[in-house]
């Protein structure tokens, strides 16, 4: 029993870090890694009904939220040296992050049905999507200035990113033009970014978790197809230009080749593990 414990509190700690990651990372969703993971579910149950998902899954809350704080802090900076270091490859390398989730999402989607609702949801999901992020990056061109209103915006994107499988706070936050600033604040622990930033992503969750709680409890099938639209175009839209001579091109599709291999074998890993800890 402590044997099958310690291996569960592992993964659940591995899995938060990756989270938290995910969260800092661009182009990657805190939601989608959960809903990947597994552990999508149990996240909205305690964010939808506090004491009794509390009561429920406490010991997993600790071990996540470990794992979370120490990816989503402890690497904050690192990724902004990183993106400066060489932004094309690393977004490549976190296209591949995303793209090794896909097998996962679309056995998950279709677990229960697959009609023909489903695939309009995910086209046009993925469409809806794509036009918004073009509008944000292209036409509108909108910008947050790194002020006490552009923090409680990461918070809202933030919180958003964790209840919608799929939606990419950290890439929209690259489209505003914030992001760099706010990585650079959570990584120095500046409470006048992570104050107004904890308390606007709190307040998103708590509002809206029970609204996707529902969704994905009467319409699981609709609203999972939904989530791989919103995957599918936040990948297509970090995608860095392919205009670049032979040798770069090939260095992308290896990073993305690379991030895709070491995704999907990470969460076969995760689903053997839960089924080995499961069986005893």
């Amino acid at each position: 029993m402590k044997k099958n414990f310690l291996v569960k509190a592992i993964l659940w700690v591995v899995q938060g870090f990756i989270v938290g990651l995910g969260a800092i990372l661009p182009g990657v969703s805190g939601g989608t890694l959960c809903y990947a993971f597994g552990i999508y579910d149990q996240i909205i149950e305690v964010l939808s009904n506090p004491f009794k998902g509390v009561k429920k899954h406490w010991k997993m809350l600790i071990f996540i939220g470990i794992g979370g704080v120490l990816g989503f802090v402890g690497f904050a900076g690192i990724t902004e040296q990183l993106l400066k270091w060489n932004e094309a490859v690393v977004l490549c390398v976190f296209v591949g992050l995303i793209a090794g989730t896909v097998p996962e999402l679309w056995r998950e989607a279709g677990k229960e049905k697959r009609g023909k609702l489903s695939i309009v949801a995910l086209v046009v999901s993925f469409i809806a999507i794509s036009v918004v992020f073009y509008l944000f990056k292209s036409v509108l061109q909108l910008t947050l200035a790194p002020n006490l209103v552009g923090w409680l915006v990461c918070g809202l994107l933030w919180g958003l990113s964790f209840i919608i499988p799929g939606f990419s706070s950290s890439t929209l936050l690259l489209f505003f033009g914030i992001y760099e600033q706010m990585s650079h604040g959570i990584s120095h622990l500046d409470f006048g970014v992570l104050i107004p930033l904890g308390i606007a992503m709190l307040a998103t969750l708590l509002l809206f978790s029970k609204v996707m709680k529902l969704l994905f409890d009467k319409y699981h099938s609709i609203a999972s197809h939904a989530v791989m639209g919103f995957v599918l175009a936040t990948t297509l839209m970090i995608l860095p230009p392919f205009n670049t001579g032979v040798w770069d091109i090939a260095v992308y599709v290896i990073c993305i080749v690379c991030g895709a291999v070491a995704s999907f074998g990470f969460n076969a890993l995760c689903n053997k593990i839960k089924s080995s800890a499961d069986e005893d």
